[in-house]
This record gives C-alpha cells, structure tokens and sequence, in this order.
C-alpha cells in the first residue's frame, strides 16, 4: 500500500509501565510495506539495554496505522 505522504517509524518500549518512543525515523517512506521493512531493522538494532518492545507506523497525521511486537504475525493492525 502506498500513502501520498510521508509515514513515521517508531521503535516504542516501557518505562514506568508508560510507552515511550526509543528511536524514530519520519518520512522515511510512503510505502506501508518499506515502512514496516525500516521499522524491522530499526527494532533490530536499537540498543537492548533500552528494552525495544516494538514498533509502529503512524501516517501523515500521526494517526496509528499499524504497530508490531515479537511473536506477533506480520498483520496489519489498523486503529480507527
């Protein structure tokens, strides 16, 4: 799937039982597929002390698009 606008990659992990974002590449694709392939490697080499837990895509209006966790099977998860 391809969005007209740039999409937002966010590793995300937990401190204080809180979400908070580790790392994040912005408008590094308009493509959900090379955005979710962005996101696998960035998850991959975010440092383990931070503890990654997954990632997640949000579009152009920072609307969640889809969001991932190990063990989870690579499906789309759309929040509207």
């Amino acid at each position: 799937m391809t969005i007209k606008q740039p999409l937002t990659v966010e590793v995300f992990g937990l401190k204080d039982g809180s979400p908070v974002v580790l790392d994040r590449v912005i408008g590094g694709s308009v493509s959900l597929d090379e955005a979710k392939r962005i996101g696998y490697r960035l998850f991959s080499i975010v440092d383990a002390e931070t503890r990654p837990k997954g990632f997640r895509i949000l579009g152009p209006d920072h609307e969640l698009i889809y969001d991932w966790q190990p063990g989870q099977a690579d499906q789309e998860q759309a929040r509207h």
